[in-house]
């Protein structure tokens, strides 16, 4: 990885937002990326008719869904929309983990993969539970917390609904997108932002290698032609988190 972004933690990002030449590069690197995995993923759009109920089907179908979000967050976020990009997060985790769950490829899966072709809803707990069992409590509720921190955002928890705030005289609450201008956006949401952009982005390539939708030597060399030779140096020195969703 070239941009230190990808391997950013979203809370430092938020403590340090004005990595911008950092921010920059990470944009140009994601953007290049997911780009070609789209076209990759398009022009293979006619594998599967209409009836066909595989496994194969269904995971191709979900990995398009998360790359399509991961794009328009990217969008979102370089527009500074950043109150429509965090609604998606939770939706590229969701759709990247029953992907995932598919393709574990078990007699429960395959039954849940049934009920999905009846237009049934397979819950998150239920790839948590698959988990639970597969690997243990521990990863099992590593998977629950995070999903829950991305729920927020989802359901407009108190803290997700601030970052569209800065304080203005009197420490009273000056809404972000008041005047249509995107001047009073705070850096510090749109550095975390991308920061968890990155990481839902690694997901997806690993996901997409993993369930077949793009072959490793294809993703490969993606990535080798969208990371750029030299990395973006920090501006400032990183100091401690102070806030967190």
């Amino acid at each position: 990885m070239t941009s230190f972004v990808w391997q950013r933690d979203p809370e430092e990002a938020y403590s340090n937002p004005y990595e911008y030449d950092a921010q920059d590069q990470f944009v140009r690197e994601a953007s290049s990326f997911l780009n070609k995995c789209h076209g990759y993923v398009s022009n293979n759009s006619k594998r599967y008719q209409r009836d066909d109920t595989s496994k194969e089907k269904a995971i191709w179908m979900l990995h398009v869904d998360a790359l399509d979000a991961l794009l328009d967050c990217l969008e979102l976020i370089n527009a500074k929309r950043h109150r429509l990009a965090c609604r998606l997060f939770r939706d590229v985790i969701e759709t990247l983990d029953l992907a995932a769950y598919f393709n574990s490829n078990t007699n429960q899966s395959n039954n849940s993969l049934k009920r999905w072709y009846k237009n049934e809803i397979i819950s998150h707990s239920t790839y948590r539970d698959y988990i639970r069992k597969t690997k243990g409590d521990i990863q099992a509720e590593e998977l629950k917390k995070n999903f829950k921190s991305f729920s927020k955002f989802t359901h407009r928890s108190y803290r997700a609904l601030a970052k569209s705030y800065v304080l203005g005289g009197g420490d009273c609450l000056v809404y972000n997108g008041h005047s249509g201008s995107d001047m009073l956006v705070l850096p510090h949401t749109i550095a975390a932002y991308y920061a968890i952009l990155a990481n839902l982005t690694l997901l997806f390539s690993n996901e997409a290698v993993n369930g077949g939708t793009i072959p490793k030597e294809i993703c490969e060399k993606f990535w080798a032609e969208s990371l750029e030779n030299e990395t973006v140096p920090r501006r400032f020195v990183p100091h401690p988190p102070f806030d967190k969703t």
